[in-house]
């Protein structure tokens, strides 16, 4: 394949072994590349290396050397440095001026003719060697100038053709393209399943495609972010730190427009230590433009073209998400765990299934020269494959739920199908089956999201199975998510053990364990939650603190409780949200069992909502609270009388397993549920 790509590419491909550990990785990958291919021959290549290094070495401005390199050319009056090149108009002067930060100058005099050959200048800046002069006659606004640009030469493919390129896409198997692709992004595919080669392509989407929202969160070690810093030079990564509108949209004072406008992708690099100034205000203005394309800062509304993409760190467990993670966007800010905000993002990208990085995961064979390539994704984007393909299948929840298909759904699907089309099928020739592939891909990655805005919010997002169907076949599929079936488990206690509780709750459509636990200290009568417990089900610990207040004598407890001790109310697995009322009679026996130190049972769960006179009233989902605790491998369940008879629907091996015993009042739980103060117990 490599004597076949260097044929078929003549002058765009570069063997990929020789631009690793070069001894100058200080540079992007472009500008070795750029280098390697223009200066070094196979047969002499190390040879030609050492000249590429030297002069590198020679042209190179380390930032501890500006001041020496300024007063070089200063004396010289002329010398050539190999830097970072940007230029912007100053509409006040008629005049471009150049930044080069590696001498710390700002206004560096440039050629307007420099500017219209290379307008990426002004848009980000662009790598090569520039041949500086010193003129101390340069006064602009009574000040001296002196520093001008009299060439540069940047390192850049400088003629580009598409048609070209997506003509000889046909010479090649999908396969053969596929593994041509991965070895141009700088990996070698001979370590990657033909799933992973797609999951890792998956990260070139937003380089082809407009306006696609990203999520990726995984494993460390995986390069989430290796490709975009390496391939593209329309792509920007912010890497921490601070995250400003003026930076990421438009500056109000100085009307320079942002990342987002003047960039093919934007990338948020450990997005959870990013820190994002006026968080709420910034979340608002990119909600906008994650959905219309738009953002408005002040009295200015702008169309914008750049993908955004959130990469981040998540622990793994096996080959899956940890199950610490009741869902997984977890791991970005708090501010960001919104499902307006959520519901924008058009597919998550599972990166617990790309390989870490290790020594001879990188490229080995040839593959696209990196400038050639990033011109070539940044021309792509221009192309609309999809819109063909759309008469092929149609879209479908194949769940059946009342909704059924949103349209930020739908956008999503088509969206990155179209970015997939446009990296494998530049051409727009692709069979049924490999149209099936590139959808099935698409829906598993909004899939993944519509499923945690299920966990989120259940109430608002039903649960849908996001498919579609080949009209030529009259075929539905589905992506099935290993994922999707990813549980919390909740230990159980070992044994009896005082203030240690076992309550049932809902998540999503499914019922899960609760585990609480109460600790009564000398205080001040404070009553303390823990554990992500939210506001109805903090409602029944005070329901549950007035019951024992009005009930003390008849429970054998001390009337100054709440003025002698502390009580505080664990709710473990604190990523978890707790709500809902279903819990209070487990509050209530497990303060109770705090302030008598008397053990509760642990072969036992409780659920059903409390009133402060001590009535136990009906629970939703007592179905699936019941074969939970069936899962769990618990023996009894206390349930509210009024929920006996839906239980008692079950099937015969969950009946068989697991007792129900309706109760109507609190005192009917206390004695079912605590044992003697006098039974062996962890205190």
């Amino acid at each position: 394949m490599n004597e076949k790509l260097k044929t078929v590419f003549r002058g765009k491909v570069v063997n990929k072994a020789h631009t690793t550990n070069t001894g100058v990785d200080e540079f992007p990958r472009y500008v070795l590349e750029y280098l390697i291919d223009n200066y070094c021959k196979e047969e002499t290549f190390h040879q030609d290396m050492e000249r590429v290094v030297k002069r590198l070495k020679e042209n190179f401005v380390y930032g501890a050397e500006a001041e020496k390199i300024r007063h070089y050319v200063r004396e010289n009056r002329q010398h050539s440095v190999i830097a970072n090149l940007e230029a912007r108009l100053v509409e006040t002067e008629d005049k471009y001026w150049a930044t080069i930060g590696a001498i710390n100058e700002q206004f560096v005099n440039i050629p307007e003719s420099i500017v219209r050959q290379y307008p990426m200048l002004l848009s980000g800046g662009m790598w090569g060697t520039i041949d500086l002069i010193y003129d101390e006659t340069e006064v602009h606004g009574k000040k001296i100038r002196p520093f001008k640009i009299a060439a540069f030469t940047p390192f850049q493919v400088s003629v580009i053709d598409v048609n070209d390129f997506i003509a000889k896409r046909r010479e090649f198997t999908t396969d053969e393209w596929i593994d041509i692709l991965v070895n141009s992004c700088g990996l070698s595919p001979d370590r990657m399943t033909h799933r992973q080669k797609l999951i890792y392509l998956c990260r070139c989407v937003p380089l082809v495609e407009s306006n696609v929202n990203l999520v990726e969160l995984g494993p460390r070690e995986t390069g989430k972010t290796y490709l975009f810093r390496n391939i593209s030079y329309y792509a920007h990564v912010l890497s921490g730190g601070k995250a400003t509108p003026a930076q990421l949209f438009i500056n109000l004072n100085t009307g320079r427009i942002g990342e987002v406008g003047t960039r093919d992708a934007v990338v948020f690099d450990e997005i959870a230590n990013t820190d994002f100034a006026d968080p709420k205000a910034l979340v608002s203005i990119m909600q906008g433009y994650m959905q219309d394309a738009r953002f408005s800062r002040g009295k200015k509304e702008l169309l914008a073209f750049a993908s955004l993409v959130f990469v981040g760190n998540l622990d793994v467990q096996g080959a899956q998400p940890h199950e610490k993670y009741f869902h997984l966007f977890e791991p970005l800010p708090e501010f960001l765990q919104v499902t307006a905000f959520l519901d924008r993002v058009h597919g998550y990208l599972p990166g617990w299934d790309v390989p870490k990085l290790a020594p001879d995961s990188y490229a080995r064979d040839y593959g696209f020269v990196t400038d050639y390539l990033c011109e070539i994704l940044h021309e792509l984007r221009k192309m609309d494959l999809v819109g063909a393909a759309k008469s092929r299948f149609e879209l479908l929840d194949l769940a059946g739920a009342a909704h059924g298909l949103s349209g930020r759904d739908y956008r999503a699907i088509t969206k990155v199908a179209s970015g997939f089309l446009k990296l494998l099928y530049p051409n727009g020739v692709f069979t049924d089956d490999e149209l099936h592939e590139v959808l099935m891909l698409s829906c598993e990655l909004r899939q993944r999201v519509r499923d945690q805005l299920h966990l989120i919010a259940p109430g608002e997002y039903e649960r849908v199975r996001l498919g579609f169907r080949m009209k030529s076949t009259g075929q539905e599929s589905a992506p099935e998510l290993p994922d999707s079936g990813r549980v919390q488990r909740v230990t159980l206690p070992e044994k009896p053990a005082i203030g240690e509780v076992v309550g049932l709750g809902i998540v999503g459509e499914r019922g899960c364990i609760l585990r609480f636990e109460m600790q009564a200290v000398k205080g001040t009568g404070r009553i303390v939650p823990l554990g992500s417990i939210q506001k109805v089900m903090r409602e029944s610990i005070e329901a549950a603190a007035q019951y024992i207040r009005a009930k003390h004598s008849e429970l054998g407890i001390s009337a100054e409780w709440r003025q002698n001790f502390d009580v505080a109310i664990l709710a473990t697995y604190m990523g978890v949200p707790k709500e809902g009322p279903s819990a209070g009679i487990a509050i209530v026996a497990g303060i109770v069992s705090a302030l008598m130190r008397r053990p509760v049972r642990n072969d036992v769960a409780l659920t059903g909502e409390i009133t402060i006179l001590g009535r136990v009233l009906p629970v939703g989902g007592v179905q699936q609270k019941v074969r939970a605790a069936f899962d769990a491998g618990l023996r009894e369940v206390l349930l509210p009388a009024d929920n006996l008879p839906e239980a008692q629907t079950l099937p015969a091996n969950v009946l068989a397993a697991v007792k129900l015993t309706p109760v109507r009042d609190i005192s009917e739980v206390i004695k079912q549920v605590l044992l003697s103060a006098d039974a062996s117990v962890d205190a």
